[in-house]
């Protein structure tokens, strides 16, 4: 048996503390949240502790701002707390869905997003080719943000010679019908093939029950879809989800994503107030209504395809839906402050 690296419980739960908030932390911070946890500890101790982290590389100090975690410190985070990520909803994508603040009524505040790191020389690439991608009819929303190196996003930091494009997650569905108390379920992921720009059928399915990874992110970064031939030809290979809830909520779920912002959301390829038994993958699945969606990463995923850019995380922050812009908007308005010598 391996035999994996073995912290003191302090150390555990400060790490999983970092983890799960994303954001800066100092020591009085940690302490109170230690106390929650029932680790009762002084303020030197966990300075201390800090201290050792960051010999070990584990975390970054920021002044007298607090403390995060290294990207390194992330990576090693993942491991630790691995068992702790597993399901249908995972423990870092359930806080980042609690924290989301934009509302249809309001059409402002943090959104769920999708990121992707792009070297910068080759963003101008990456734009013209998601202003092909924006044209499609197999994504939910071609809005887009980007980060620039040193800029940070929930647990990250944009290296030097990168640029991040953040583009919108599907997650985002659950999100504003949970916001009217509202159970959902992603039950599970599948490639659709798409012909003459319409949905025809399911290739393959991965459910979301006993995975910490995104199954979307695995296929796309696995390279199984086709979204630019989608986008240029008609015809390819897409991600899509099942999404579900109790088939008594049915009315109040198709209000609301009736009233989605066109601009942002997409919206269902199908909804309806029962799962067809083809579509059941248990018997959890009777009495429930369910819809259809595309996976957000759609849009980010020809850059993939292309070999343009590679590291894809799904769900993976918050970003203030103010600041996405149409890709024509982005790109002009990107080169343009890189000509000005803006960082």
């Amino acid at each position: 048996m391996f035999e994996p690296v073995v912290y003191p419980e302090t150390v555990v739960e400060i790490i999983r503390i970092l983890y799960f908030s994303g954001k800066l932390r100092t020591s009085g911070d940690l302490q109170l949240a230690l106390a929650k946890r029932g680790v009762d500890v002084e303020t030197r101790t966990i300075r201390y502790h800090l201290t050792n982290l960051e010999s070990a590389m584990i975390v970054k100090r920021f002044g007298n701002r607090g403390v995060m975690l290294t990207d390194f410190g992330v990576d090693e985070a993942k491991a630790l707390l691995v068992f702790d990520r597993v399901g249908d909803l995972a423990m870092e994508t359930e806080r980042l869905s609690l924290e989301c603040e934009y509302t249809p009524s309001s059409r402002k505040g943090s959104i769920m997003v999708n990121t992707l790191l792009v070297d910068e020389a080759r963003t101008e690439e990456a734009l013209e080719t998601l202003l092909v991608a924006a044209r499609s009819g197999v994504i939910v929303s071609s809005r887009l943000g980007v980060l620039r190196p040193g800029q940070r996003m929930w647990n990250y930091e944009i290296p030097r010679g990168k640029n991040a494009l953040i583009g919108v997650s599907s997650r985002n569905y659950d999100v504003l019908l949970h916001q009217l108390r509202i159970p959902t379920e992603t039950s599970a992921t599948f490639l659709l093939r798409v012909e003459e720009g319409k949905p025809k059928g399911i290739v393959d399915i991965i459910s979301h029950a006993g995975t910490t990874l995104s199954p979307g992110e695995l296929l796309i970064r696995g390279k199984y879809t086709s979204v630019l031939d989608a986008a240029e030809q008609g015809g390819g290979l897409v991600t899509a989800a099942i999404k579900t809830f109790p088939s008594a909520y049915f009315d109040e779920v198709k209000e609301r994503m009736d009233g989605l912002d066109a601009a942002l959301f997409a919206g269902p390829l199908e909804l309806k107030a029962q799962i067809p038994h083809a579509y059941q993958l248990s018997y959890r699945d009777r009495n429930k209504g369910y819809m259809i969606v595309y996976g957000g990463a759609n849009f980010l995923a020809p850059l993939i395809e292309r070999n343009i850019a590679e590291k894809l995380s799904i769900s993976h922050g918050l970003y203030p839906v103010e600041r996405m812009l149409p890709v024509e908007e982005v790109k002009s308005t990107f080169f343009a402050r890189s000509g000005a010598g803006e960082a």
